[in-house]
């Protein structure tokens, strides 16, 4: 008999199911790409997001095996056998763990992390204490940028020249709020996906809803987008709090998305709307 799922535990099984799947089918895209630095990475953080789970059922340790054994195939450049072990793995996970057990993203701890709080609209996000920030001036007669975190990031040259990495970009995460009109978060989010959609330059990787705190209804959109022939990917969080919409981006070079998950959907996990200023 599997354990019931709170509604914060639910929140967390969302976020670790959007985060793992687009691992694997990254790390699964990279080997047929020959970038076996990005599969292994990638991989790595997968192990390290169910080491970091407080569970303890076999076949969490048997995808653990499955994810070193498929290291192991790439190492030995067996790519055929590396994928076989990938595909394994995701069924494992998405059909026994992440649908029926208690599997998250553990919240992050106080030490290394600081907490924004914005206060003219009462939001709260928790953010790493070695990325800076960048507070704008609130306006509620146009649409705002409120806040934006920028990673410690590496150049091109100390990175080894991956593919796709500018030496000028640094990875950030930002907080947009405008006004909802009256318009449902569905409905925004459809906008937002056609957007996306008649344009050459997006493609989408995964749309679905999710929980933040508190079960606040929420969706995410995670696509690529090519910009001056360089290639990125974009994770958008859009959330409605009584007339305004509140729209969590992160942004970062493909090549070193993955490597930013675990930080950002802590980040994210911790956003909250606290109260009733907003209007």
């Amino acid at each position: 008999m599997f354990p019931i799922v709170s509604a914060q535990n639910q929140s967390a099984l969302g976020s670790a199911e959007s985060v793992i799947k687009i691992l694997i089918e990254d790390a699964i895209q990279a080997i047929h790409d020959g970038n076996t630095t990005k599969t292994i990475q990638n991989l790595r953080v997968v192990n390290q997001m169910i080491s970091e789970s407080n569970q303890n059922y076999s076949h969490l340790q048997a995808s653990k095996l499955l994810i070193g054994d498929a290291i192991q195939a790439v190492n030995n450049n067996d790519t055929s056998r590396a994928v076989l072990y990938l595909n394994l793995t995701g069924q494992q996970l998405s059909g026994r763990v992440l649908g029926n057990q208690t599997f998250g993203i553990t919240q992050p701890a106080s030490q290394g992390l600081l907490t924004y709080n914005d206060p003219v609209l009462d939001i709260s996000i928790q953010y790493p204490s070695d990325w800076p920030l960048r507070q704008y001036a609130y306006n509620p007669a146009v649409n705002n940028t409120l806040v934006g975190f920028y990673s410690p990031s590496k150049s091109a040259s100390e990175l080894g020249n991956i593919s796709g990495v500018s030496g000028n970009f640094v990875p950030y995460l930002d907080i947009f709020v405008f006004p909802s009109k009256n318009v449902s978060l569905n409905e925004i989010v459809e906008g937002r996906i056609n957007k996306i959609n008649n344009s050459s330059n997006f493609a989408i990787n995964e749309s679905k809803p999710i929980s933040l705190k508190g079960n606040q209804s929420a969706h995410i959109i995670i696509y690529n987008s090519l910009t001056q022939g360089e290639h990125f990917k974009k994770m958008q969080v859009y959330t409605l709090f009584r007339n305004n919409v509140y729209l969590i981006t992160f942004t970062a070079q493909d090549a070193l998305f993955s490597n930013y998950l675990q930080t950002v959907w802590k980040m994210i996990n911790s956003f909250e709307v606290t109260n009733s200023n907003v209007t």
